[in-house]
């Protein structure tokens, strides 16, 4: 029997001998690249409370990951996590956890409205969450409680439709300012972000190190287009893919092209949803963060090179992928180059096709998730 299942075995025996404390809130967190915890902690930091709050990073930066704290430094931090989640009333999460006992309440805040096929609907079912025993489930709408459930099949009566905490920046944060804080630079100028899904090892099994995979894109054309229309351009991989591909991008300021790591926004206490409104223009593939940038109501442009693969492996969730995702389609870098100067000089080509999704994933278009999610830990803390 795997160590995944006997552990919580294990809790749920010492649970009947072990009390737990009423008053503790464990929160684990897996870092700043757009967390619908970090306003959640800023919160409640911000308040008077009488909880007692253990937050847990269940993350490593590169340096981290570089160094070896030993055998004993991993144990510790491991009986640490589980040794706070197993004496909490309320463990919140962003991709679920063990549940430890029966009487811990687990709140699970996710991270993404899926256009991707996961867990339950993946094609070669590998993707197996196995994690998803939550008390509540963090909804953005009605619409996200139904292909959420496909995926991970809980009751209804456990999604909380609030909206997503991160998103609340996009209405109230100085982005620009805080990307400047960031980068310690002063940006001019239109601002591009590009954030691809996660796809360190594509469906053929080979690494993927190419910026928008065109087999045949020319970074020093790219870079010439930039700075001949007076755009930066920053690239924000998922944290995962940022090595693989770190050395075809160059990781300096001066340049039009801007690689944010997760170890920028770590540094600087930033997260990523901080600086989004500062983007005039998102180009993604697959990513949730398409969804969420709605809510700003600004051009998107997409680039999706392998669509017929992804139908295949995982699935897409989404379909017709064309009405989902309302943007231009882009596959190669001169229809690319010639849509970014049409959306930042417009900006309205989608806009209807923009407005129809953005009321149909978002209940709440508003900056005030974060306290419908507050109301609810209050509440199940008083109980």
């Amino acid at each position: 029997m795997s160590v995944r299942k006997v552990v919580p075995r294990i809790a749920r025996c010492l649970s009947k001998l072990i009390g737990k404390d009423n008053n503790r809130i464990t929160i684990i967190y897996r870092g700043f690249s757009g967390s619908n915890l970090t306003p959640i902690i800023e919160a409640l930091n911000e308040e008077e409370y009488d909880y007692k709050i253990t937050i847990i990073n269940d993350f490593q930066s590169h340096s981290e990951r570089s160094s070896s704290n030993g055998r004993l430094a991993k144990f510790k931090s491991v009986f640490k996590k589980y040794w706070s989640v197993f004496r909490s009333k309320l463990v919140i999460t962003t991709h679920g956890f063990y549940r430890l006992r029966s009487d811990t309440t687990m709140l699970n805040l996710w991270h993404g409205v899926p256009i991707k096929s996961m867990s339950l609907m993946h094609k070669t079912k590998k993707d197996a969450i196995g994690l998803i025993d939550d008390d509540y489930f963090l909804s953005t709408s009605p619409f996200f409680n139904t292909i959420m459930n496909a995926c991970i099949g809980i009751t209804v009566d456990k999604y909380y439709i609030a909206g997503y905490p991160r998103n609340d920046y996009l209405f109230k944060e100085n982005g620009l300012t805080n990307l400047n804080y960031l980068l310690e630079t002063k940006l001019q100028g239109k601002i591009v972000l590009y954030m691809p899904t996660y796809r360190s090892v594509d469906s053929r099994g080979e690494t993927n190190k190419t910026l928008f995979g065109y087999p045949d894109f020319d970074m020093n054309r790219f870079r010439t287009f930039l700075s001949e229309n007076d755009i930066t351009f920053l690239v924000k991989l998922h944290p995962n893919d940022e090595q693989l591909i770190l050395g075809n991008i160059p990781d300096n300021v001066n340049d039009r092209v801007i690689l944010i790591k997760s170890d920028d926004l770590e540094k600087k206490k930033m997260d990523l949803y901080k600086i989004i409104n500062a983007v005039d223009l998102l180009i993604t593939d697959y990513s949730s963060i398409y969804f969420d940038f709605l809510l700003l109501d600004r051009p998107i442009i997409f680039t999706p090179m392998d669509l017929d693969e992804y139908r295949s492996n995982p699935g897409l969730l989404l379909e017709p992928y064309e009405f989902w995702t309302p943007g231009y389609k882009c596959l190669n870098q001169s229809d690319l180059q010639e849509k970014i100067l049409l959306e930042l000089r417009d900006g309205g080509s989608y806009g209807k096709e923009r407005s129809v999704i953005k009321n149909i994933v978002h209940k709440y278009q508003d900056a005030y998730s974060t306290k419908r999610v507050l109301d609810l830990i209050h509440e199940i803390m008083s109980e």
